[in-house]
C-alpha cells in the first residue's frame, strides 16, 4: 500500500486540506499516521489518484510516493506525468522542488517551463538562468539549448517574445539532441 502526505495529495487534488481532512473525518479517506491535522499524517495513493482525476499507471506509483518523500529524480518525473496529463501548472512545484535540489533535468524543464511560459507565467530572466545552470552541470539538453539562445537567431527569437516560435524552436532543438544521442547510442551498441 502506497502512502502520500496530505500535502501531496493537495498537489494531486487540487483540493484543500480542509477538504482532505472533511473527507477523512466522514470515512471517504482512510489516515495513517496521526488523526489531528498535521504533516505527518498520510493517506493511501490508491484513494486519492480517482479525486485527481490523473490516470496514472500503477508502475508509476512508487514515482510519486518518492516524490512525496522529496526524491529529486522522482519529483522531475512526477512533473513530467502531469505535463503529459496536460496540468503544466501543477507540474511546476515539482520542477522547482528538484531544480532547488540541483536536479538538471529538473532544471531544465523549469527553464523550459518559463521560456514557453507553459504552467508559469513567461518569465525569460529565470528561465534563462535555469537553463544556464543545468548547461554548466553538464545537462546535454540544456546545453544545446543554452548554445542556441546565445546565438543570433536565439537572441532573436527571445528578443521578439514570440512565445510560440520561441517553443517551436526549443522543441526542434530538443529533438534534434534526443536523435543525436539515440544514434550516438545505437553507433556505440553495434561495436
Amino acid at each position: 500500500m502506497h502512502l502520500i502526505s496530505l500535502n501531496t495529495a493537495v498537489a494531486l487534488t487540487g483540493l484543500t486540506k480542509r477538504t482532505l481532512w472533511r473527507y477523512i473525518d466522514s470515512g471517504r479517506l482512510t489516515a495513517a499516521g496521526p488523526t489531528e491535522p498535521g504533516d505527518k499524517t498520510r493517506v493511501r495513493l490508491q484513494d486519492i489518484l480517482p479525486l485527481s482525476h490523473l490516470n496514472i499507471a500503477p508502475e508509476h506509483h512508487p514515482i510519486i510516493v518518492d516524490a512525496d518523500r522529496g526524491d529529486p529524480a522522482a519529483q522531475c518525473d512526477l512533473g513530467i506525468l502531469l505535463l503529459t496529463a496536460d496540468r503544466p501548472a501543477d507540474a511546476i512545484p515539482w520542477f522547482q522542488s528538484a531544480a532547488n535540489a540541483f536536479y538538471p533535468d529538473a532544471m531544465c524543464w523549469l527553464a523550459r517551463a518559463y521560456l514557453s511560459g507553459e504552467g508559469v507565467e513567461c518569465h525569460l530572466e529565470t528561465g534563462l538562468h535555469w537553463l544556464d545552470t543545468a548547461a554548466r552541470k553538464g545537462h546535454p539538453l540544456a546545453q544545446a539549448l543554452h548554445a542556441f539562445l546565445h546565438s543570433p537567431a536565439g537572441q532573436e527569437l527571445l528578443h521578439a517574445q514570440n512565445h510560440t516560435a520561441l517553443k517551436t524552436a526549443l522543441d526542434d532543438i530538443e529533438r534534434q539532441t534526443l536523435l543525436n544521442a539515440l544514434n550516438a547510442t545505437a553507433g556505440t551498441d553495434q561495436s
